[in-house]
């Protein structure tokens, strides 16, 4: 399948509640969005319901929205989206996409960056305590594709 080129800039996600979000903040991501729709349900079925690239069709120019709690942001697909990197755990992000008479949606769940482990012994209590303020400077969260070319919504 080949995948339609994105043609207008970046889109970047909007902070809700500015004077809150905004400290969190630690950089921007830039994901893609696509759409597509199955042209085959019963192939679908055959797979597991994991759409192959045989069986997909990429739908340009559905109107899409992503939101969660942080942040928001409107796009057509397919379109790239910067959503921002955040210090502690940020809540899950809603993405919904229309066109026609066709709907679709998936929630991107945020994924932290990176873990940092601490030993659990006698001698490494100190060690933990240490690691545990590491890990807690290094607690930044992400959104990642859900797809190996970027977002995929399946609409119907």
């Amino acid at each position: 399948m080949q995948n339609a080129e994105v043609s207008a800039p970046p889109v970047t996600a909007a902070l809700k509640h500015e004077g809150i979000t905004a400290p969190r903040v630690q950089g921007y991501k830039e994901l893609t969005f696509r759409t597509h729709v199955i042209l085959d349900k019963e192939k679908l079925e055959e797979t597991g319901g994991y759409p192959s690239s045989d069986n997909m069709q990429e739908v340009v120019g559905a109107k899409c929205t992503i939101e969660s709690a942080e942040f928001k942001a409107a796009f057509i697909t397919p379109a790239k989206v910067n959503v921002p990197t955040l210090k502690r755990q940020p809540t899950d992000a809603y993405v919904k996409c229309a066109t026609g008479s066709q709907s679709g949606d998936a929630t991107l769940a945020p994924m932290l960056n990176g873990t940092v482990v601490g030993g659990a012994s006698a001698a490494g209590l100190l060690a933990a305590a240490v690691t545990a303020g590491i890990a807690a400077g290094r607690d930044v969260w992400s959104f990642n594709a859900n797809h190996t070319s970027g977002v995929s919504i399946q609409v119907e």
